[in-house]
């Protein structure tokens, strides 16, 4: 210990004492601790508080790892032993508060250089150009672990292209916009400049958007590859592969893009344009193949497009949702050798199932308890799920879409009887219809009758007849449906919950990533920008897949805001000979950060410090 703390301020070693206090006049005996130091003097040993833990919940005998493990973290160590959870958030909590009372300096872990002492005046000190690097570091450290840095050389991209190219992955990660706002944050605000050896000042939008079109010419080729090197990077072997869609937003009109067509929007933006976007994932969240479709696409005409590019190994079980699991597409998978896994409403088969005998408990977590029962087919096995938790959302909902149709069906009832009011038959019935349309499905549950006097409508009677056929409805019972055999209940239904995957990717791509919204017009800036953030896509996930490796599970977005206060500035100063003197440096990384690099596999230094003297 005395040898490792020796230029720290530090005289011997750590270790935690427990100390009771009573108040006075009070029987209760309150037991606090503390972070003690001991050391050496010419007078023999002595201990010091270094600071007051408070209550600390841990058993004695962690309290000695835990004093060590503040040591290591103070020193730029890292740890000799594997840590429990518990003992790192500790120390890495207690380590800056013994930073801020000691006012010590903490040595990073990297290799140190040679002092070199000079004489400066003080007063003359100052830091400028400070630029953020955390995040930055961590996504060129991981775009060039996958190999894209090669990858765009190979494609046929130049050198300052594959630089180009690298700053637009990094932006849409750490600082999602158009290419215009790239340019100004990779100036003005960040580091990424120093990372990837480009000159940011000397870009012109021009060559950013040149080089969104090369990297979209060369999509299919990129993607090869990048699905090869995490294939074999993280040993992924693609036996279970998921596919779904989504569609993002333009602004304007779209007018230039005959792709770009108003439909159903994720995002409720019906005002605008729609593309809509294909997304083949494997269990893990690594991307295999996009697509760009047009915004009114058939979900389910889509999968035959993906399927002849897919190239999974034989006997893969792809994954999908309701609305792309028709039967002529499951039939498909099954000639292309695949297996399926999708969900459906009630198939007939299943339909009047009793969970109450023979069930299995699938998944009990909290207040949400799922039982499932599997029913073997002709062709394909149905495990028929109850959910208590879903039940009770969905008789909510329909609650909720009963009581609207309702006060619908009694606002266009009480227009009988107004002077002004809609009374024609046919008015009527484009009312009801409208009604319809906007009820969720709920109306089918009811009889509705309209009795007329000619085409005058004199009255509208309706009553909830198909109370039943609603209730089990909305009684969180779901359908999951398969053509494999070897799968028991709670290994199809985990099977199948891996669709959520392919959700939080595109919760990804849009909120984190800048997926949306577009302001390009022209068909190849647009599907440019796309391919972009599917390419940051590819970084974040080798970025999270890692983390969760070693027990983080926190958001980019969260990660990316923590990571932003590691930044790197130049500090300047005159010496005693009349020079000046500027340093370049990265500040001093705090606990998170190291955490974060250490679970990454990364330096605690970004760049080295640089220094010039005029």
């Amino acid at each position: 210990m005395l040898d490792r703390w020796a230029g720290f301020g530090y005289h011997g070693c750590m270790f935690v004492r427990a100390v009771e206090k009573r108040n006075p006049g009070s029987p209760t005996t309150y037991t606090y601790h503390r972070l003690m130091e001991s050391y050496r003097t010419s007078r023999g040993p002595r201990q010091r508080t270094i600071l007051n833990l408070g209550r600390l919940d841990l058993p004695k005998q962690e309290w000695k790892l835990l004093a060590d493990r503040i040591e290591e973290i103070l020193s730029g160590q890292l740890p000799l032993q594997p840590v429990a959870e518990r003992i790192e958030r500790l120390a890495g909590h207690y380590a800056p508060l013994v930073e801020q009372r000691e006012g010590r300096r903490e040595t990073p872990a990297v290799e140190q250089e040679q002092p070199e002492y000079r004489r400066v005046d003080l007063k003359s000190v100052e830091q400028h150009r400070g630029r953020t690097i955390g995040a930055e570091y961590v996504s060129v450290a991981y775009l060039r672990k996958l190999g894209m840095q090669r990858i765009f050389a190979e494609v046929g991209l130049s050198v300052s292209e594959t630089q180009i190219a690298e700053l637009l992955v990094i932006a849409r990660l750490v600082h999602p916009g158009s290419e215009r706002a790239t340019g100004v944050w990779a100036e003005h605000a960040s580091g990424v400049g120093e990372l990837i050896g480009t000159q940011v000042k000397k870009l012109s939008h021009n060559a950013l958007y040149r080089v969104s079109d090369r990297l979209y010419e060369n999509k299919e080729q990129i993607e090869g590859l990048l699905r090869d090197k995490e294939n074999g990077l993280f040993g992924l072997e693609e036996k279970v592969i998921l596919y779904d869609l989504t569609n993002t937003y333009f602004e304007g009109t779209g007018a230039e893009c005959d792709e770009l067509q108003h439909g159903r929007s994720k995002e409720k933006r019906t005002d605008c344009p729609l593309m809509t976007v294909g997304l083949v994932i494997d269990e893990w969240g690594f991307a295999k193949h996009s697509e760009f479709f047009p915004g009114k696409v058939s979900e389910p005409g889509t999968l035959e497009v993906m399927l002849r590019k897919l190239g999974a190994i034989e006997g893969a079980t792809v994954v999908i949702d309701a609305g792309i699991g028709t039967a002529d597409n499951l039939a498909m998978l099954g000639e292309a050798g695949y297996h399926y896994v999708t969900v459906g409403r009630g198939p007939a088969l299943a339909g009047d199932v009793d969970l109450a005998e023979g069930a299995v408990q699938i998944k009990a977590e909290g207040n949400n308890r799922v039982t499932g029962k599997l029913i073997k087919g002709e062709s394909e096995w149905v495990l028929v799920c109850h959910s208590e938790q879903r039940g009770a959302k969905e008789q909510a909902m329909a609650a909720g879409f009963r009581r609207r149709f309702e006060e619908g069906l009694e606002m266009i009832r009480s227009s009988l009887t107004k002077k002004r009011g809609h009374k024609s038959y046919e008015q009527v019935l484009q009312r009801i219809g409208r009604l319809k349309e906007r009820s969720h499905g709920i109306h089918q549950y009811y009889d509705i009758q309209i009795d007329r006097s000619g085409e005058v409508v004199t009255e509208i009677r309706y009553s909830y007849t198909q109370s039943e056929r609603a209730e089990q409805r909305y009684s969180g019972r779901y359908y999951i449906r398969t053509s494999r055999s070897d799968l028991q209940e709670t290994e199809l239904w985990q099977l199948y919950i891996t669709l959520t995957g392919v959700e939080d990717s595109f919760r990804s791509l849009k909120s984190e990533l800048g997926l949306r919204p577009v302001y390009h017009r022209v068909e190849r800036r647009i599907k440019g920008h796309l391919f972009i953030t599917l390419l940051a896509y590819h970084v974040l996930n080798a970025i999270r897949h890692n983390l969760r490796t070693a027990g983080y599970r926190m958001r980019w977005s969260t990660l990316r805001d923590r990571l932003s206060t590691h930044i790197i500035s130049t500090v300047t100063m005159n010496t005693e000979e009349g020079r000046r003197v500027h340093i370049r440096s990265t500040s001093r990384p705090e606990v998170f950060h190291r955490n974060i690099y250490r679970a990454l596999g990364l330096g605690a230094g970004p760049l080295r410090r640089r220094m010039t003297e005029l």
